[in-house]
């Protein structure tokens, strides 16, 4: 990197802490992975802001905080608004939606100025539609392996195995039954989302983020685009 001045992005989500840092004006980032706060203690030092994102880790913001504290380095922690960046938020309690969920809209609405659907495949998975600079709303369903998990912990004589195929089929035994029927229905929140943008347009895109967007890679459809982390992008806006 340049002499530019640094800054810090962080994503703490359900299951780890996603960073990248950047300098200003920069396009693309690369996403790296943390267990401890205190792991970003050295790039802390580097950097002149941290800016940080959090689905409800308080214990892990608070530590954020501490270090930007002792380091003399500003950390702003970004929080959802009814309205910013002149897109408008559907949700009449915007502070009710997830950041993660709003910075990924940020984002996508920087990538493409076409009626776009935000899918984001992990520990949840969530579906948000914008329509020009209006978000009309979205789905949160359980990840795959909370499905998975759901499905074994309340049924009886189901069972299930870790051999999870990527490509979608039909299962002629329970295991492959519970993989695959899990397997359908992350592709089919895609398939809803893209029904749903053809109601509004002729011409969408719809963005893929998160973990377990390898789940969904027999769609090759040329509205489908992947991103390894839009949280992290949607946070770039606000450098």
């Amino acid at each position: 990197m340049s002499d530019q001045a640094k800054y810090l992005l962080i994503d703490i989500g359900n299951s780890r802490i996603k960073y990248a840092l950047v300098s200003e004006g920069q396009e693309d980032l690369a996403v790296l992975h943390c267990v401890h706060t205190t792991e970003l203690t050295q790039i802390i030092k580097q950097v002149a802001k941290v800016l940080v994102a959090s689905v409800g880790k308080t214990l892990l913001v608070e530590e954020l905080q501490s270090l930007c504290q002792q380091h003399k380095v500003e950390c702003q922690l970004i929080h959802t608004q009814a309205q910013q960046f002149g897109i408008h938020c559907a949700y009449e309690q915007f502070t009710t939606m997830g950041v993660d969920r709003w910075l990924a809209i940020l984002a996508a609405r920087k990538i493409t100025l076409l009626p776009v659907a935000i899918v984001d495949l992990g520990t949840a998975n969530t579906c948000d539609i914008v329509i020009e600079n209006q978000h009309i709303g979205g789905w949160i369903a359980p990840g795959f392996n909370l499905m998975k998990q759901g499905l074994l912990a309340n049924t009886q004589k189901v069972f299930a195995d870790n051999n999870v195929s990527h490509h979608l089929s039909l299962g002629v035994s329970t295991p492959e039954c519970v993989n695959l029927g899990c397997l359908a229905a992350v592709q089919g929140l895609v398939l809803m989302a893209e029904s749903t943008l053809a109601k509004y347009a002729t011409s969408y895109e719809i963005l893929i983020t998160g973990g377990d967007q390898n789940l969904i890679t027999d769609l090759k459809q040329p509205y489908l685009h992947y991103f390894p982390n839009l949280v992290l992008l949607g946070l770039m806006r606000f450098i």
